[in-house]
Parts: C-alpha cells; sequence; structure tokens
C-alpha cells in the first residue's frame, strides 16, 4: 500500500496511520519502507497530543496503536530520524514544513488533520498520500489537487428521508430484547423517561438501554446507531451505543455504559454549587476536569465523530479525573449529521440553519470547544454574561460584547463573584486565545486548546505561581473554600518528579554467575537406603516427623493441611512479586 513513499526523503506523518492501521498488515509494510530507505519523519506536537489522548482513554482497541507507536518511534529515535515540529495549528505546521524538499504528507480519508487541510486549504510545497482501506493509497501533487480530485462525502441522502422503522414495536420492563448477535437484554427498572424515549437498567449491570418511543427511529437514526456501533469505542466513560435492540424484529434502540455522577451544569454553577459539591477542590481540580473533557472530544474527532452539541448538560461529572459523556446518540458521525444543538455554545456563523441539513466541520466544533473552555474555567459563566449590557444573552453574543480585557483595565461589565480575579489569575496564553475568540472572533483548533490548558495544569501542579490566591476556585474571594501550602506542594512534587525520573533510568545489567557443577537438589542416588539425607520432603515422606527444636533460629513454612485449617490464609490468593 505505501510502495509510492519510498521515492521521497522525508515523510510528515499524521496520527491517524497508526491508530487506523495499526491492527493491519499495512502498518508494518510503512515501517519498513521507512526502515529500509532511511526516510526523516516529520511530526507536530498535535502528534504527540493525539498519541496522550487515546493513551489516556484506555480504550482495549487502541493496545495495538500503543505497542506499534512504541516500536517506530524507538526506531525512529535511535537513528535520529524523527523530528519534532513545534507546531499545533494546522497553518502554521504546514508552513514551517515548506522548507523541506521532497516530501509527502502521510494522512488518513477521516483524520481530523486532513480533515483541517480540506478547511483551510494552506499552500503545501510536498505532496499528499491519503490511504484508507477502501481506497487504498491515492497520492496528490498539492493540497489543491486533493481538494479537487478527492472532495470530502456529501452529507448522506438518508437525511430526506422521514418514514419510520419503529412503527408497532413497544418494549417496557420485563420485556426481553435482543440485539443482531442474539445477545438477549431483559429490561428491569425505568431509569429516566424524556422526549426521545427511556433508559431502563438491564439484567446486564454494565449496560443500561434506551428504547425509544415510536415514530421516532429514522432510517437515518438507525444507520447513526450502527455507524457509532462499529466504531469500537468500549469505554465507560462513553455512553455510546454498544449493540442495537430489536423486539420482534424491529428496531427499538440500543445498549450504552451506564454513567456516573451528576451532570457539569449542576455543578459548574458559581460559587454555592461549586463548594457545596466539591469543598476540597481547588483550580487544579477545574482544569483537571477541562483537560479530560477536551481529550475526550479530541478522541471523538480521531474517529470521525463530532459531538455537535456540547454543552454543560451533555456530560456528568464523577471526579475531577472521571467524567462520561452523554447523549451520545446525538452526535455527527461521518456523513450523518447532528441535528441538534444549543445556541450558547454554537458559532453564530450556524445560527438559524437546519442542523439535519449540513456536515459541521472541526472548526464549527472549535466555537464550541472555546466555550466549554471558559464554562469550566470560570465555574459555570458564561463569556458574554455582564453587568449592565444588552437585554438579551444573543445581543451580547452578536456584538461580541466581551467582558474583560487583556491588561485588566475595565472591570465594569465583569459579573460579581470573583470573576475577575479568576481572569487576572489565568494564565497570559489562555487570556490572549480567549480574548480573541470572543471578542475578536478569531477561531483555535481543539488541539491548541487542549495544549494551553495542559500547560496551565502543568504549572498548578508543579505550583508555579508564588500567590496562593492562584490555586482557590474563586480568588481573594472570603468563601470558604479549599486552600494550599505552596512550599509543601512544591517539595512533594520534587519527590515524586525524582521517583518518576529513577523509574527511568536503565537498570544495570547484572552479570549471571553460572555452576556447571552445581547439584540439581533433587536426584537421590538409588544406592543410598531410606535413611539418607534428601534436600526436600517427598510425597512419601513421614507426616509425622518430629518437631523442631524451638530453639533453633530456621522456622520451617507450615504444611498444607495447616494452611487450610487457617480462616486467615484459606481464600488468600498469590499473585506473584509485584
Amino acid at each position: 500500500m505505501f510502495e509510492g513513499l519510498s521515492g521521497y526523503l522525508s515523510i510528515v506523518l499524521d496520527y491517524s496511520v497508526i491508530l487506523e492501521f495499526s491492527s493491519s498488515p499495512a502498518i508494518n509494510e510503512l515501517i519498513e519502507i521507512i526502515d529500509e530507505k532511511g526516510l526523516d519523519v516529520y511530526v507536530s506536537d498535535t502528534f504527540k497530543l493525539l498519541h496522550y489522548c487515546v493513551v489516556e482513554q484506555q480504550v482495549p482497541k487502541d493496545r495495538n496503536a500503543q505497542a506499534v507507536m512504541r516500536s517506530l518511534m524507538q526506531s525512529l529515535l535511535k537513528t535520529e530520524r524523527l523530528h519534532l515540529v513545534h507546531a499545533c495549528n494546522t497553518e502554521d505546521f504546514i508552513e514551517k514544513l515548506n522548507e523541506l524538499n521532497d516530501t509527502c504528507i502521510v494522512t488518513t480519508r477521516r483524520s481530523m488533520f486532513a480533515k483541517r487541510l480540506y478547511e483551510k486549504a494552506p499552500r503545501f510545497n510536498g505532496h499528499v498520500a491519503i490511504v484508507s482501506f477502501r481506497d487504498g493509497y491515492r497520492e496528490f501533487n498539492s493540497i489543491e489537487q486533493m481538494i479537487a480530485d478527492y472532495p470530502l462525502p456529501e452529507i448522506s441522502k438518508l437525511a430526506q428521508n422521514n418514514t419510520f422503522l419503529d412503527s408497532g414495536a413497544s418494549a417496557n420492563i420485563g420485556d426481553v430484547v435482543t440485539s443482531a448477535n442474539n445477545d438477549r437484554f431483559t429490561l428491569e427498572k425505568r431509569l429516566s423517561g424524556g422526549a426521545e424515549g427511556m433508559v431502563f437498567t438491564t439484567d446486564n449491570p454494565k449496560l443500561v438501554a434506551k428504547i425509544y418511543h415510536k415514530g421516532v427511529i429514522t432510517p437515518l437514526r438507525w444507520a447513526k446507531l450502527k455507524k457509532l456501533t462499529e466504531l469500537g469505542i468500549t469505554s465507560p466513560e462513553y455512553c455510546i451505543p454498544q449493540h442495537l435492540l430489536f423486539f420482534h424484529g424491529t428496531p427499538v434502540g440500543y445498549t450504552m455504559a451506564i454513567g456516573k455522577g451528576t451532570t457539569l451544569c449542576n455543578v459548574f454553577d458559581g460559587p454555592d454549587a461549586m463548594i457545596d459539591r466539591y469543598p476540597y477542590w481547588t483550580r487544579k481540580d477545574v482544569v483537571d476536569t477541562l483537560y479530560n473533557l477536551i481529550g475526550k472530544y479530541l478522541y471523538l474527532h480521531m474517529h470521525n465523530v463530532i459531538a455537535g452539541d456540547i454543552q454543560l448538560k451533555n456530560a456528568l461529572i464523577y471526579s475531577s479525573s472521571c467524567q462520561y459523556l452523554i447523549d451520545m446518540d446525538s452526535v455527527q458521525v461521518a456523513i450523518y449529521p447532528c441535528p441538534v444543538g444549543t445556541e450558547d455554545f454554537t458559532d453564530p456563523r450556524l445560527w438559524g440553519r437546519d442542523f439535519s441539513s449540513f456536515i459541521r466541520t472541526l472548526r464549527d466544533e472549535d466555537y464550541s470547544i472555546a466555550m466549554l473552555v471558559f464554562s469550566i474555567l470560570f465555574c459555570g459563566l458564561h463569556p458574554y454574561a455582564t453587568r449592565n449590557g444588552a437585554e438579551t444573552l444573543r445581543e451580547e453574543i452578536l456584538s461580541r460584547n466581551f467582558p474583560y480585557s487583556l491588561d485588566n483595565s475595565d472591570t465594569e461589565h465583569i459579573p460579581l463573584g470573583g470573576y475577575q480575579y479568576i481572569w487576572e489569575y489565568l494564565p497570559e496564553r489562555l487570556r490572549i486565545m480567549l480574548y480573541n475568540t470572543f471578542h475578536e472572533g478569531k477561531s483555535y483548533e481543539a488541539v491548541e486548546w487542549r495544549l494551553a490548558v495542559q500547560e496551565y495544569r502543568n504549572d498548578l501542579e508543579r505550583f508555579a505561581y508564588d500567590d496562593v490566591e492562584a490555586y482557590k476556585l474563586f480568588p481573594r474571594e472570603n468563601y470558604i473554600q479549599a486552600t494550599v501550602n505552596i512550599q509543601d506542594g512544591r517539595l512533594k512534587y520534587e519527590q515524586r518528579k525524582a521517583v518518576d525520573q529513577k523509574r527511568t533510568e536503565p537498570r544495570p545489567v547484572v552479570e549471571k554467575k553460572v555452576f556447571n557443577n552445581a547439584p540439581s537438589g533433587r536426584y537421590v542416588s538409588s544406592s543410598i537406603g531410606n535413611g539418607a539425607f534428601r534436600p526436600m520432603r517427598f510425597d512419601d515422606d513421614d507426616q509425622t516427623a518430629k518437631k523442631p527444636d524451638p530453639s533453633s533460629p530456621f522456622v520451617p513454612a507450615p504444611s498444607v493441611n495447616e494452611d487450610a485449617d487457617d480462616p486467615a490464609k484459606k481464600n488468600k490468593k498469590f499473585f506473584g512479586l509485584f
């Protein structure tokens, strides 16, 4: 598949190639070509960032990707042929790549990077190769040729089909529904209900079932659900369809993992809600929550999924390190659109459009990610919430009346409650990005938000700020809230850092000594009688041998029978040395 790359001096490798082809023999072919031809490999900061996102999600299907990544990186680092280009933004990355000669970008059809190339169409001096299981290897002389000759697929024609598949079927408590693989699920207890359907517990404690009302399942919805079940995202933190469900042969719904916790909007709802729910939280916990949420949405983007309706009601929080994405049946996947959206979190460019009539782009999602960043960092506040402003929030959004300034000179319109101090204590990079987004109308890619939040998180973790107020949920406010000891925190951080560094150091190689004349310890010559010395006891030994001398320093291990009589040891298992 990758033979066409053998004629280049270097390649620009997109992480999607590793993620999508790690379980295919084609990845071995790619690695062989890189090694045999001595190709230099260039990657961006996004490459590394996306790999961390994949590792953090701990989805079983991605284990091969991690193994391939480890093998490839070790090979390239050893021969000094791996080059990291410090750029996260697509246009900045392409601009730096234009300094190279005789190179080719290698990406995939559903890649985030490829979609950015289609959206932004930057000028690139090299070639572009797109690989997919359906179309194989396709190479283009330029990004312009790629866009013209290999356009992105259009919206599914099923979007125009308004018929229903579920007429005549209605499953309820006590009924047994089946999957396409004939797995059976009994509906046991109703958990919740809404306009679309009801959610039931099942006889599988790890899964719940969403059963739609009659007149809800269209061909488009069912095709989307089928596509989502094929993604292989089995992490319980994604309440995504796992099995399609049928009742008497008719489509009725799907199974999904059951989420834990409460919705983000009930926690990130101002000082009272935050401190009441998590009284021991500091700013680090808020940033951890945001960091993990962005990672989850990026993971969806890597699988050709755009959430579409990002808002605080569509995620549950169990802790700062554990959140669950819910209402996943409405997302956009491949050519199947997301039909819904919340105006407050949607780019104003899309207001008034029928969401079910077009395919959203990553740029459309970038605005929603920016909204999420502000809302979490400011504990539920909307970026256009102001004092003495316009009558409606919609007017504030359309006029980009962002009440915060980069020099903190104008605080007149910032809502009361300590939000001006949250703004002041944010890192400069985040403040600039938020200001440019909500005041200037600039757009940042989701990976740029993740990187900026990651830097903020690292600063908080190593206690880089000297002012203790920087670590509080609401700085300079008189709320009863958790605080930190900076000196103690820095000491513990350095201790953890030293331990981690020691773990990564190579262990000294110890040469084993070999004794050629060493006895086995079990061999007993046949010429020696039963009373001879034996180094270990055999099954025919007398179990009633005399007890050892109490004064002896050697205490024998208990016999098998003694262990069986001891209730504390009866159920004890041996798990090895580690």
